[in-house]
């Protein structure tokens, strides 16, 4: 089995970097510190990261095709003009944020939002995973769970995955990309507690999974059926989140974060919160152009 290494390409020091995607146009990666309220954007070109604050945990976000952002925030469902710009509320599922917030979320192929929620009592499945369609109306569908997380679309429109991370599991669904419609739920891989539970992910243009690994220090590629194919090691304990990005999609951008770290670990591994990056090079497959919300 293949190891690669991913490197520092952002010290950020973030408290949980998180849902980091890349701007095919701009050639920026995106992305957000949940718990400073932060919608980032990061120019590898030339190093700078300027900082969006948003006043309130955002937790998730897909670009819109009419530019701006459709984000997941504590309060529910926002459109964000543009970067720096006005932050309009949507309407909402019927949730408490004193108790849930959005956590992961992307579009899918045809331009759907989903979006999942955390329920932080962590005493229940009280996270719900929504879908919001482009002309505003919104539906609970896949599964309840704690936290969501690692939310994908095939290439091919045919598969999503999802995981509940505190379950250890990463599910995959038949998807139905006419009517938006998952079924057919199967774990496709198990995690064992100690060696970290998956989080946030990606895939490539084969279909392959890329899940990042929290408190294991790495990121898992796997086959779309769940097969460990490659492993990329990061020096940090707690990856959050990958995207491909690059003129040619094959650089693939890794965020972490600082989280249940003592202040031991963090003079020991500084650059925990940070961005790091890893060459993605043939024979592995290219990433994909995320696909932006329709509405």
């Amino acid at each position: 089995m293949e190891k690669m290494t991913a490197n520092l390409c952002l010290d950020a020091r973030a408290h949980l970097g998180e849902c980091v995607r890349w701007d095919h146009e701009a050639k920026l990666v995106y992305w957000v510190d949940i718990n400073n309220n932060r919608l980032h954007r990061f120019n590898p070109a030339t190093g700078v990261n300027d900082t969006m604050d948003i006043g309130q945990n955002i937790g998730c976000f897909a670009q819109d095709k009419n530019g701006g952002f459709i984000a997941g925030l504590r309060s529910g469902y926002a459109r964000i003009t543009h970067f720096g710009g006005d932050i309009i509320p949507l309407a909402s599922p019927d949730y408490d944020p004193t108790k849930a917030r959005f956590n992961d979320g992307r579009c899918d192929n045809s331009g759907r939002f989903w979006a999942g929620t955390m329920w932080e009592p962590r005493d229940r499945d009280g996270g719900v995973v929504y879908c919001l369609e482009a002309d505003g109306r919104f539906r609970a569908d896949a599964c309840n769970t704690i936290i969501t997380n690692a939310m994908t679309f095939s290439p091919d429109g045919k598969t999503m995955t999802l995981t509940d991370s505190p379950k250890h599991e990463l599910w995959a669904f038949d998807y139905d990309e006419a009517t938006g419609t998952p079924s057919n739920r199967r774990v496709i891989r198990r995690y064992d507690p100690p060696t970290g539970r998956p989080d946030g992910a990606c895939v490539d243009s084969e279909g392959n999974i890329y899940v990042a690994i929290i408190q294991g220090s790495r990121v898992e590629k796997l086959s779309p059926t769940g097969e460990l194919l490659a492993v990329i090691e990061l020096p940090v304990p707690c990856p959050t989140c990958c995207t491909f990005g690059g003129e040619d999609l094959r650089t693939l951008y890794v965020v972490t974060g600082r989280i249940r770290m003592t202040d031991e670990e963090l003079a020991a591994k500084p650059e925990a919160g940070g961005i790091y990056s890893v060459r993605i090079e043939a024979p592995h497959a290219q990433g994909i152009v995320e696909p932006r919300y329709a509405g």
